[in-house]
């Protein structure tokens, strides 16, 4: 028989009014702070889901390019050889690479203008990364006849007034004064925040080249897919030095992560992880407060029954059980009250999205949410392991309770 358990059962059912008050106040606090904590880190991973989505649809773990063709509208051509191909074939890591050219220019339509950055890629481009973001129309159909078709952002398309199945014109600035123009067909919008990545816009990659003026072996460069068993900046480095000591050729060639063509998106991250670190740090020092303020309360009001137990021979280790237990069942409930809570909030916001946000700022239109089991698993027994080894610490006030003055305490 678990005599501690027992016993803890028992005073659980008998007990005073401020007992009661201090219970209740305690399992509130333990719910609101496990609530809390679940909605910030299932926030947090939702926006994490739905940054690799995006940032997985404009670019690839990897980039190889001529590294003075990224802040230039025009870009610098590298050459598609089989020498290139092959070293990015053949290291470890590299699963696919698919060639893209890109140039920076204007799109126009009678509504209004736009700056946008095309962005040509060939059939084999692998165009389920923009499942996901697209909400009207498809992505361009790329097969034996040329087609001028174009995948636009819905920032984009506000801009210039345009719908699926309008025409725009974009114009590029070569050499001379005149503008390059060319008429396209817009056969889908994606959605996507933030302004940079609104400019981007997906075509036929035989229309980029067409427009730079460029032969069948000049790209802007390579995206390339990795297996994740390296981390990705792992692989940047041994294709850097690969193309540093094998690459037969004068041209300026580097292998760029995606994390730092696109660092201010992943620093923004990092700041909601310090966030919600500091919000569940907050929430599980008010709650020990509560939890130990409580747990005082409970052995100063059962004083005369601890030295009781005392003098029966019950040794501490087994009294400061009888309120570990007691305090396991407040916790316990307070954690079941908290993720019902916060589990039934996010399922909302999760399948109607009620809570929006200025996709402009936050990339998305609505708060994203990711209901990952593990993840709230292991938060909920972090809490509650935390939480009672330190209010067994908190315990030892038992000890310093005398049988003599207990017993004839009122």
């Amino acid at each position: 028989m678990n005599t501690p358990l027992l016993i803890a059962r028992r005073t659980a059912g008998n007990s005073s009014p401020t007992q009661r008050v201090m219970t209740r106040i305690a399992t509130l606090a333990v719910a609101v702070s496990i609530c809390v904590m679940v909605i910030t880190l299932a926030v947090v991973d939702g926006f994490k889901c739905e940054m690799n989505k995006i940032v997985g649809a404009i670019s690839a773990e990897i980039t190889i390019t001529n590294p003075r063709s990224l802040n230039s509208t025009f870009g610098r051509p590298i050459t598609s050889s089989p020498q290139l191909r092959s070293i990015i074939g053949t290291t470890d890591g590299c699963t696919s690479a698919y060639e893209y050219i890109s140039r920076g220019g204007v799109a126009r339509s009678q509504s209004g203008v736009a700056a946008i950055v095309l962005k040509g890629v060939a059939e084999s481009y692998p165009s389920e990364r923009f499942d996901a973001l697209i909400d009207e129309g498809a992505f361009p159909q790329m097969g034996e006849s040329r087609r001028k078709e174009l995948l636009i952002a819905r920032e984009t398309a506000d801009a210039l007034g345009v719908k699926t199945g309008d025409r725009v014109e974009l114009l590029f600035m070569g050499d001379g004064q005149t503008p390059q123009r060319e008429l396209f067909k817009v056969c889908g919008i994606y959605s996507i925040g933030g302004n940079e990545q609104a400019a981007l816009a997906i075509t036929d990659l035989r229309n980029v080249r067409k427009i730079n003026g460029w032969d069948e072996s000049q790209v802007s460069g390579f995206e390339i897919s990795t297996d994740g068993r390296r981390p990705s900046a792992e692989v940047v480095d041994a294709l850097n030095y690969r193309l540093a000591y094998e690459y037969e050729s004068d041209e300026d060639v580097a292998a760029i992560d995606v994390r730092e063509l696109y660092g201010y998106i992943f620093a923004w991250l990092e700041t909601h992880d310090v966030n919600a670190a500091v919000i569940a740090a907050i929430m599980f020092i008010v709650t020990l407060f509560n939890m130990i303020t409580t747990l005082l309360i409970l052995v100063l009001e059962r004083t005369q029954m601890v030295g009781v137990l005392k003098s029966m021979g019950m040794d501490n280790g087994a009294i400061r059980r009888i309120f570990l237990y007691r305090a396991a069942m407040i916790v316990g409930i307070g954690i079941l009250v908290g993720n019902i809570i916060a589990l039934t909030l996010l399922a909302i916001q999760h399948s109607t999205g009620i809570v929006t946000l200025d996709s402009s700022a936050y990339y998305v239109s609505r708060v994203p949410v990711a209901l990952d089991a593990t993840t709230i698993i292991t938060t909920n027994l972090i809490f509650v392991a935390a939480i009672l080894a330190l209010l067994y610490a908190a315990t030892a006030i038992v000890s310093r309770i005398s049988p003599a003055e207990a017993v004839k305490y009122e």
